[in-house]
């Protein structure tokens, strides 16, 4: 039991969204159990795969989560495989982040890339500034608390390497935020509803019944946002991210129908695993949630045709909401000869229009 009258607990609580006295017991770095079916320790992958850049962004971390993705990644990852790691510092203003971290960083230094933004970009246009300085084949974007597992990578960068417009996310599975216990995740797929919340959804048996059984690659309507992998040229010609977003929210239900609408693929790989802590406790400003719902409003305009009404039924006062000038990313889903949103309802997540029957 926790005694939520301790005032450095709830600090952390409500500052970091988890238990920071735990987390500094942790320490920079911990070994996680291994979380794999049983079926991926026989599977075998090439020495000579692509390389991987490692994307970090941040903004006020608590030191050691962020210190423990860091160190997760080295102790986890085959040097040859790992061409760098990027952290994004995107301006963040407590001293932990500052010296300290910059004297830890020595250690791995050749391999760790330091970038701190001179004002705050947000989520979204700091992965920009990382993917920009990236030199390795793939781009791998990760959250700046979680704790990769034992050959996380390898699975991430074959799959990509047989099918360049292939865009995968390793199974998440749960740290507590409380105990910051590390717990196996059940086999899922990302989805969201008409409100454009994501939601992490149920995976139908058939779906495993391939050769493969539950290591088998599955089928995603989308991702949840802070780690997946996608070859640094298709991130580049299918449009990266929207610039015109602010902050963070949105920008992953957006990229996962430009991947899936214009000709890409998205798949969860079962036997890599990536422990990420949900910030439930944490608190959050007006200005961010301002920013979830205006990038929401640039992706119903730019990627939902007529279903936007849908959403509009469900969120009513969006309709009248500012969104932005959004003609660049209207002119890309035409330059890229995208489908419809109602191909991207009958071929991916029909159980989305189903839903509709059901209000």
């Amino acid at each position: 039991m926790f005694n939520y009258s301790d005032q450095e607990l709830t600090y952390g609580l409500r500052k970091y969204g988890f238990n920071t006295i735990l987390s500094k017991k942790l320490g920079k770095a911990r070994s996680v159990p291994d979380t794999r079916n049983e079926m991926c320790l026989g599977k075998h992958y090439p020495r000579y795969l692509l390389t991987a850049s490692i994307i970090i962004c941040f903004h006020n971390e608590e030191f050691y989560a962020l210190f423990r993705t860091m160190s997760s990644v080295i102790n986890l990852t085959p040097e040859y495989i790992l061409e760098e790691i990027i952290l994004i510092d995107d301006k963040s203003d407590t001293d932990d982040l500052k010296e300290k971290l910059d004297h830890q960083l020595e250690a791995f230094r050749g391999k760790v890339k330091l970038v701190r933004n001179e004002r705050r970009e947000g989520l979204i246009r700091a992965r920009m500034i990382g993917a920009s300085l990236a030199t390795g084949d793939i781009l791998v974007f990760l959250d700046s608390h979680c704790e990769v597992n034992r050959e996380w990578l390898q699975p991430l960068l074959f799959a990509i390497s047989k099918n360049t417009k292939m865009v995968v996310s390793p199974l998440i599975d749960v740290i507590d935020d409380l105990t910051l216990e590390y717990k196996p995740s059940p086999i899922v797929r990302g989805a969201f509803n008409w409100k454009l919340q994501f939601k992490w959804d149920h995976v139908y048996s058939y779906e495993m019944d391939g050769p493969e059984g539950p290591t088998g690659p599955i089928r995603s309507p989308a991702i949840s946002g802070g780690i997946f992998a996608i070859h640094r040229h298709y991130f580049n010609d299918i449009g990266q991210y929207d610039k015109g977003m602010e902050l963070w929210g949105g920008e992953n239900l957006e990229l996962s129908l430009r991947i899936w609408m214009c000709g890409g693929q998205l798949f969860i790989l079962p036997c890599s695993r990536v422990g990420h802590i949900s910030k439930q406790y944490i608190e959050r400003d007006l200005k961010s949630l301002r920013a979830v719902t205006y990038n929401t409003l640039r992706l119903v305009h730019v990627w939902l045709d007529d279903y936007k009404e849908q959403v509009f039924l469900e969120r009513p006062t969006m309709r009248f909401l500012n969104y932005g000038n959004i003609t660049e990313r209207v002119e890309l889903r035409k330059q890229l000869g995208c489908k419809t949103f109602q191909w991207y309802l009958d071929i991916i997540f029909p159980e989305l229009e189903e839903s509709m029957k059901r209000m």
